[in-house]
C-alpha cells in the first residue's frame, strides 16, 4: 500500500549498505583500479585513505601468541560528508547520514560495483547486507507513550510495565526469515541518559537485512532490491498515519 509514498522529512539516522568479499582482494592493499576509481569519485570525490590495526590471537602448545598486522583501507567522502565509502581488501560499504530516496542509493553504490566487477570479475561475495536506522525524535507529554506514532502491536511490552516500575530502557529485538533474506528488527526506547529514567522520547526502529551466502557480485544489485522490499514492509507497520504526517508522506512523482 505504501511503496509509492516517498517522504518530505524522515528520521533517518544512518543507512549502511555493504558487501564482505569470500576471498581478500590483496590487490587493494596497494592500490585501487583506476576504472574502479573513477566511478567511485564520481559521488566521493575527496579521498583519504588509512591504515587500521587488527589484532590475531591463537594457542600454539602451552603457549599464547598475539599477532598484529594493518589492514589499508580506502575512504571517499562526499563533498558535503554526508555519505561516506570505505574500501578494504575484505570489503566494501557506503554509510549515509543525509539520505534522498533508495533510488539515489541504489545509483551510486551500483555503479560503483559495476566497476568492482569489472576490475575484479572472479570476486565473490560472502554477506550482503542493508540496513536502515531510524530514530524518531517528537515532543510527548509521556516519553514513553508512542501509541499514536508506532503500531500498538509492537509496544505492548511496554503495558507490562505499571506506574511503579520506572523504565529507564526498553528495546526488543526480533529475527526474521524471509527465504534468503534475513532482518534483524530492534526497536523501542534506547534512553540516551540511562541509567537515569526515560526522560526524552526517542524511538528506534533499526532494520539490518542481509543475505548471508555466498553469491556473485552480479547479484548484489538484486539482493539489494530484496533486502529494502523487506525492511520497507516491516517500517511502513510499524508506523501510523500520524507518523507519516509528521514526516509529510507523499505520492511518488
Amino acid at each position: 500500500m505504501y511503496e509509492h509514498v516517498c517522504y518530505g522529512k524522515s528520521f533517518l539516522k544512518q543507512v549502511i549498505v555493504r558487501v564482505d568479499f569470500a576471498t581478500p582482494l590483496d590487490t587493494l592493499e596497494k592500490n585501487v583500479p583506476s576504472r574502479l576509481l573513477n566511478s567511485i569519485v564520481e559521488n566521493f570525490p575527496i579521498v583519504e585513505p588509512s591504515e587500521t590495526l587488527t589484532h590475531e590471537f591463537s594457542i600454539e602448545g602451552a603457549g599464547f601468541q598475539s599477532k598484529k598486522t594493518t589492514v589499508k583501507q580506502w575512504n571517499y567522502f562526499a563533498k558535503d560528508r554526508s555519505r561516506q565509502l570505505t574500501l578494504t581488501p575484505q570489503c566494501i560499504f557506503v554509510l549515509y547520514t543525509a539520505y534522498k530516496d533508495f533510488e539515489e542509493t541504489k545509483e551510486q553504490f551500483g555503479n560503483v560495483v559495476g566497476a568492482l566487477l569489472k576490475s575484479f570479475p572472479d570476486a565473490k561475495a560472502s554477506r550482503f547486507g542493508l540496513r536502515y536506522i531510524n530514530e524518531i525524535d517528537l515532543p510527548l507529554e509521556d516519553p514513553t507513550s508512542w501509541g499514536s506514532y508506532i503500531n500498538p502491536a509492537l509496544l505492548g511490552s511496554r503495558d507490562f510495565f505499571g506506574e511503579d516500575d520506572v523504565v529507564t530502557r526498553l528495546i526488543s529485538v526480533a529475527e526474521i526469515k524471509y527465504d534468503d533474506v534475513s532482518v534483524r528488527f530492534q526497536f523501542g526506547m534506547p534512553n540516551p541518559d540511562y541509567p537515569a529514567p526515560v526522560k526524552r522520547p526517542l524511538f528506534i526502529l533499526d532494520l539490518d537485512a542481509s543475505v548471508s551466502q555466498a553469491h556473485d557480485l552480479t547479484d548484489v544489485m538484486q539482493y539489494m532490491d530484496e533486502t529494502h522490499g523487506r525492511i520497507q514492509n516491516v517500517y511502513e507497520r510499524s508506523i501510523t498515519d500520524d507518523l507519516r504526517g509528521k514526516m509529510h508522506a507523499r505520492p511518488i512523482q
